[in-house]
């Protein structure tokens, strides 16, 4: 190990200090998921028409709702129009979605006094079969949207869903509200078919590797110090990893943190080949292989928004 690589380390140690790491550090992450289906890619707007059941309404209101505040890079993404509107569009949104509730009475076993003092305190407690109330709401959603250019159903989706509950005698609850439960049902369906059309961008933060299993003393402590850096300036402990590794460094944390660092500043490329690096040092680690796939699912997102943008989907 070189003398300045020696003197580069004791000096960032005595800069950072020697305050141990409470938690798990992070880096924050932006990007961008693809659309779960390809076809939009040159949909820009959509009608929204009839859907059909006893909850159609309130899945056309929830959809129109969701799919009008997408917006990309500060730019709306669809041209959602609602109605009847006599506005050409580039397709068309339809469906029909009904909810049934289902009640009928059962039995089961729930913990029950069965013996009280003379103050009324109950003394013993048994499982005993009680008599029961079971619900069943039965939730059945099915979205389809039509391109208007040569009529193909180019999405054609079904959500099926089922809440139960069953209520016994004495227990202390009471049945959920069926309309909220309903709702629920509703907004989950609409939040699906959003990421089914539309892309979406993210910010998360993805905690680094801290394993030092392996590197020597001096390395460890390097790496250590890097660690602690990213609390409050992560460019620089990103710099710091860069510089162990430029020492002839190899190991999967510091590949792994370098990885993160490239995604961090947009070079997609470099992360992908730092994740892929870090996938040779240790093959199917979860963390690398869930990296890999974000990198490649953040490139193939920004390739279709690019194609959106200049009109040769």
């Amino acid at each position: 190990m070189s003398r300045t690589w020696g003197t580069a380390i004791m000096t960032t140690m005595a800069l950072v200090g020697v305050a141990s790491a409470a938690r798990a550090e992070v880096l924050a992450i932006e990007g961008m998921t693809p659309a779960g289906s390809p076809e939009f890619v040159d949909i820009q707007s959509i009608a929204i028409e009839r859907f059909g059941g006893s909850e159609g309404r309130a899945l056309a209101f929830a959809l129109e709702d969701r799919l009008s505040a997408v917006t990309i890079f500060g730019q709306d993404y669809f041209d959602i129009i609602g109605g009847r509107a006599a506005v050409p569009s580039d397709a068309s949104l339809s469906g029909h979605v009904t909810a049934g509730i289902e009640e009928y009475e059962t039995t089961a076993k729930r913990r029950r006094c069965v013996e009280r003092d003379d103050k009324d305190k109950c003394v013993t407690r048994k499982s005993i079969r009680v008599d029961c109330l079971r619900r069943i709401i039965d939730y059945r959603a099915q979205v389809r949207v039509t391109r208007y250019s040569d009529g193909r159903s180019i999405y054609s989706e079904s959500f099926p869903e089922s809440h139960e509950q069953t209520i016994c005698f004495g227990d202390d609850e009471d049945f959920a509200s069926s309309e909220s439960v309903i709702r629920t049902m509703v907004a989950a369906t609409a939040s699906a078919v959003r990421d089914d059309l539309a892309p979406r961008q993210y910010r998360r933060d993805i905690r680094i590797l801290e394993s030092r299993k392996g590197m020597t003393k001096v390395e460890s402590n390097f790496f250590k110090a890097a660690i602690r850096m990213t609390k409050s300036d992560a460019a620089e402990a990103c710099r710091m990893w860069d510089e162990a590794a430029a020492s002839g460094q190899v190991h999967i944390s510091l590949t792994f943190n370098r990885g993160l660092c490239a995604e961090q500043r947009g070079d997609l490329e470099a992360a992908l080949d730092l994740y892929e690096e870090a996938d040779r040092i240790a093959p199917g680690k979860s963390e690398v292989t869930g990296s890999l796939q974000r990198v490649s699912d953040h490139r193939r997102a920004l390739d279709e928004w690019e194609l959106r943008q200049t009109g040769t989907a």
